[in-house]
């Protein structure tokens, strides 16, 4: 569910959508606000904002979003700008990112790929000459 504003036309400043615990959800999201995932969530996210898996959740699947924090379990592939897996965190599949954060007793099993952007940042300062 939504936060919205008063208006009830707009989303409020810091809204979000919480899949909470025992809730139990298939299909594919497209969203704009936060996601918060307490609960179980199978197929595709496309998100402009962070996904948060909580320390309950558990999530198979697609994930694209700006930004990724991952305190539950994750099962699948995911590109974001930046993916933080915080202590306890699982994630078993494939990530593509910017910036990877894994904090201590954080889980990663699979693949870890840094963004095309970045490689090219890295290329060009090697062969950028001092002036």
């Amino acid at each position: 569910m939504a936060i919205f504003a008063n208006d009830h036309k707009q989303p409020a400043n810091g809204s979000a959508t919480i899949i909470a615990q025992g809730t139990k959800f298939k299909g594919e999201l497209n969203i704009d606000c936060h996601l918060h995932i307490d609960g179980e969530f199978e197929g595709t996210i496309h998100s402009k904002n962070t996904v948060v898996i909580g320390k309950n959740g558990v999530m198979m699947g697609d994930i694209f979003a700006n930004r990724l924090v991952v305190s539950g379990k994750f099962n699948g592939n995911a590109e974001a700008d930046v993916i933080e897996i915080m202590p306890l965190g699982y994630v078993d599949g494939k990530i593509v990112s910017s910036e990877l954060i894994i904090e201590r007793k954080g889980i990663l099993t699979g693949e870890s790929h840094p963004r095309k952007d970045v490689i090219q940042n890295l290329e060009e300062n090697k062969t950028a000459k001092p002036s």
